[in-house]
């Protein structure tokens, strides 16, 4: 149940930063030193403390990195009362898993946007391996960075239920190979659960999203296919038969 929640908690902070990056991002970060100053008055950060993280957060910033995530994740942190050096070192997990995650993107070719970073990263912290990250990136012919982010969260989210690695890559290999794995299959989990609750076998659902990638379609082709409605996959991960 933790590791769902942990999905949630970065599913909302993403969307409440992720659309616009470029004043809302200065916003941000005025609104997290105000934050920290006023930990630093109630003695909750030690002046280092608080240094050190806006360090971190120039130092994402002058790197390339979208700051908006880190402002989100000090804002967190200190609504929760975290420790000072807590909140640092997750921010530093969070530069370096952004950074990977931007170079890795840039490799297929084009400058990632910085909502495929956030995506991206956020997946490294959710479960998935760097090494898995660099496996996708390395199929061939090489996806757009976009579809590689939508790649790396829906791989994440996949094996946040458990869905067998083998068939997590076939599907995946098939959607960036038609160039057909849009945003919405980051939902397969969604129907992964569903599906095993009508007593379909992880083996049978791969098969039917390869064959809907291989079409063009999405998710909604896929619920079809199954016999399913967009009703029967509304809960998250972990959830299933709540």
């Amino acid at each position: 149940m933790a590791r769902s929640f942990s999905i949630l908690l970065a599913a909302a902070v993403f969307l409440a930063v992720a659309l616009p990056w470029g004043p809302a991002a200065g916003l941000a970060r005025a609104a997290s030193a105000a934050s920290l100053e006023k930990a630093r008055d109630e003695g909750r950060l030690t002046p280092e403390e608080s240094a050190a993280i806006e360090a971190t957060i120039e130092q994402a910033r002058a790197q390339g990195l979208p700051t908006a995530p880190f402002a989100a994740k000090v804002d967190e942190g200190l609504a929760k009362r975290i420790p000072g050096r807590a909140i640092l070192h997750a921010l530093e997990s969070m530069r370096d898993d952004y950074a990977f995650s931007r170079d890795t993107l840039t490799q297929t070719g084009g400058t990632p946007s910085p909502e495929d970073i956030a995506l991206t990263g956020d997946s490294l912290r959710l479960g998935l391996s760097r090494q898995e990250l660099s496996a996708l990136a390395a199929l061939k012919p090489p996806a757009p960075a976009a579809m590689l982010a939508t790649a790396a969260r829906t791989l994440a989210y996949l094996k946040a239920v458990d869905f067998p690695s083998a068939l997590s890559t076939g599907i995946l290999r098939q959607g960036l190979a038609s160039g057909s794995l849009t945003p919405g299959w980051t939902q397969l989990f969604r129907v992964v659960q569903r599906a095993r609750e009508a007593g379909v076998t992880d083996q049978a659902l791969a098969e039917a999203a390869t064959r809907t990638l291989l079409d063009g379609g999405g998710p909604a082709e896929l619920l079809q296919d199954l016999g399913f409605t967009g009703r029967d996959t509304r809960q998250a991960p972990g959830d299933a038969g709540n």
